[in-house]
């Protein structure tokens, strides 16, 4: 799908999303030329959804997601809130290295 839009100036100083309904497509950092595309999606795996002291998040008792099910995988699938998409590598705060999402220059 090719999808031509003009982006207002006011834009220029703002990172840019193009989502899918929740899940993240596309991003442009503000300072960069160009969009990255995603290229693998999230399997939910859950690892991003472990031990998340400190965060507002519905937690179990052992501090993980509580949308994470018997087998550590996360039960919301695509229907989980914007919010949950943390191991998202645009966000970088857990790393590139367990997650599955990938975008066009990724390397794994």
């Amino acid at each position: 799908m090719k999808i031509e839009i003009e982006i207002p100036d006011w834009c220029d100083e703002r990172n840019i999303y193009v989502l899918a309904g929740i899940e993240l497509a596309a991003y442009k950092d503000f300072n960069e030329d160009v969009f990255h595309i995603k290229t693998s999606r999230c399997i939910q795996c859950g690892k991003c959804c472990r031990d998340l002291r400190g965060k507002q998040y519905p937690l179990k008792e052992n501090k993980d997601c509580l949308h994470l099910d018997e087998f550590g995988k996360c039960s919301l699938g695509a229907t989980r809130p914007l919010p949950c998409c943390e191991g998202d590598p645009v966000k970088g705060k857990w790393g590139r290295d367990f997650c599955s999402i990938r975008y066009d220059g990724d390397k794994k």
